[in-house]
């Protein structure tokens, strides 16, 4: 078996490799382009971020999704995403599409909020990596967030101990892949 030429620059670049899969997307100023865009709205179902097609339900605005989390007495489930992020467009197309996961999100309300049309709730809630899951009591207060692309079951299991043990808070870098 033949060495690597260049054996430690191998391993820096796999390692760094996967920390960028690992972390998501980063904020930036541009707009989504055409294609993601496209490649978001319909391949998903997205029809202006009103939901997904077989899946969840998404209230249109974080003001109204918390108007409604309030009424109900259901905590919300809010998921920062951006267009020209691919993990952003993978986590809606296959996490959040999982039947486990949009069973228990029928238990929840929950928000999409697109980076590119609203700036001013990523900041509110300091959002500045793709996708960002936050999981909140209807009272307010943050229960538990997560940057990156989880896998179906670990928001599965994330969103089940919001469901039974709505008092206890965490926050995470990142849920299991």
């Amino acid at each position: 078996m033949r060495k690597p030429p260049f054996p430690t620059l191998t391993a820096g670049l796999a390692t760094a490799a996967c920390l960028l899969t690992a972390a998501g997307c980063d904020i930036r100023d541009e707009a989504a382009g055409p294609v993601m865009r496209e490649m978001l709205v319909g391949s998903t179902g997205i029809p202006g971020g009103q939901g997904l097609e077989h899946g969840i339900e998404f209230v249109s605005g974080y003001e109204a999704g918390l108007k409604r989390a309030t009424a109900e007495q259901k905590p919300l489930l809010l998921v920062f995403r951006a267009g020209w992020c691919r993990f952003s467009v993978e986590m809606i197309q296959r996490t959040l599409l999982d039947p486990q996961v949009v069973g228990l999100s029928r238990r929840s309300v929950c928000v999409l909020v697109d980076a590119d049309r609203d700036a001013a709730t990523c900041r509110h809630f300091g959002v500045k990596a793709f996708p960002t899951l936050i999981v909140m009591p209807p009272d307010g207060g943050e229960q538990f967030r997560t940057t990156g692309r989880p896998t179906a079951a670990a928001l599965a299991a994330v969103l089940e101990k919001a469901l039974t043990q709505p008092h206890i808070a965490h926050t995470s870098g990142a849920v299991a892949r």
